[in-house]
């Protein structure tokens, strides 16, 4: 048995989004801030899977528009281009779970 704590996480400043690892890279906790955008991009190998907290933000998944809901998922594929906005005033969350998670499998498009 192991117990998470989420306060003992800390946020990693990135590139027009945060994250919180919670579970060494494979489990994420994902923050857009008010007015942000994390940039289209893709990644090779790793397959996402993200649980919405959250529905102030939407998504434009290889070309398509999704707004997801609190508690919906979404899958992102190998090659599946992805960008996340947030529009509103108040920080978009979700989790994120990563199969086949690598740090390097991050391409900006």
């Amino acid at each position: 048995m192991k117990l998470i704590k989420n306060n003992e996480s800390r946020w990693q400043e990135k590139e027009g989004y945060s994250k919180k690892i919670l579970l060494e890279g494979v489990v994420q906790e994902i923050k857009i801030k008010a007015g942000e955008t994390a940039k289209s991009h893709h990644h090779k190998v790793q397959k996402e899977i993200f649980y919405f907290l959250s529905d102030f933000g939407y998504w434009i998944v290889n070309g398509e528009q999704i707004k997801p809901k609190i508690g919906d998922c979404l899958i992102i594929e190998p090659m599946d281009k992805h960008t996340v906005i947030n529009e509103s005033e108040k920080d978009y969350i979700y989790l994120a779970f990563k199969i086949n998670y690598a740090e390097n499998d991050l391409y900006w498009d």
